[in-house]
């Protein structure tokens, strides 16, 4: 009983908090607008989305490397350095690809997915031509659509890369579940 008053005081204090107000009327005619909470879990659920297609051929790749390594060593009667690179070459890619989240991770602390300490709330406003990003701390970036790459949307959230290190993040609680679907739609359009 006790717990759950303390839960319910929590969730007050949280609510008293002021909330970061972004203002899209400076970005022109917004199409979508989504302010959510920024953190680790997010931060893991957007570079979770990021790659997947290289794991598939990395994978693909370790296993033809251990293929290789097993044919070299029925044809090659003694160990030789074509035994020891093929092995190597099959332990980095089978490494690879067992810690595919990690590397998934470190790639995205380095881009703008990366979240900043004390900052917990981001704001993404779709335009017409524009994406744009911002926290309470300012702009973290403005990307026209026509440099958009891909669009990697499950369940959970979309990303949107537009390369160099460049990612929109919007989660699918931020967004009724028609305009985050709407929203999917739009910028897949925008693929050129």
């Amino acid at each position: 009983m006790a717990k759950s008053r303390k839960n319910a005081k929590a969730t007050s204090a949280r609510k008293r908090e002021p909330q970061a107000r972004f203002d899209d009327t400076k970005y022109g005619r917004t199409l979508f607008s989504a302010t959510f909470d920024y953190n680790e879990l997010s931060f893991a659920r957007a570079s979770e989305t990021l790659g997947h297609g290289y794991r598939k051929v990395l994978t693909g790749l370790a296993f033809l490397a251990l293929l290789a390594l097993v044919v070299v060593l029925l044809v090659d009667e003694k160990p030789t350095a074509l035994v020891v690179v093929t092995f190597l070459v099959a332990f980095a890619l089978v490494f690879a690809v067992s810690r595919w989240d990690r590397l998934q991770q470190a790639y995205a602390r380095r881009t703008v997915l990366a979240p900043k300490a004390g900052v917990p709330t981001r704001h993404v406003a779709v335009c017409e031509d524009s994406v744009h990003l911002e926290d309470a701390t300012g702009a973290l970036g403005d990307y026209d659509l026509s440099e958009l790459r891909s669009v990697s949307q499950n369940t959970d959230c979309l990303v949107a890369s537009f390369g160099n290190g460049r990612y929109v993040y919007v989660p699918r609680a931020a967004m009724s579940e028609n305009r985050f679907r709407l929203l999917g739609t739009f910028l897949k359009g925008k693929l050129a």
